[in-house]
């Protein structure tokens, strides 16, 4: 993935990946829900694939 991101740590959640890389962010999320849940944290795991689908929702909006 790139180091380039819109806007700034304090941006709401999500929102800082461009669209171009969010099929990647939602392959990354859904590999860090795996182990998150490989590891029993699954708390860490739910908050992943949260993140995964406010990107596939995003991509269903901006990519088409």
């Amino acid at each position: 993935m790139s180091s380039i991101l819109n806007g700034t740590k304090y941006s709401a959640t999500g929102s800082r990946v461009p669209t171009d890389l969010l099929p990647a962010a939602i392959r990354y999320e859904a590999a860090r829900a795996v182990i998150f849940e490989d590891w029993g944290n699954f708390v860490r795991a739910n908050q992943c694939l949260a993140l995964k689908r406010y990107y596939e929702r995003r991509a269903m909006e901006e990519c088409v």
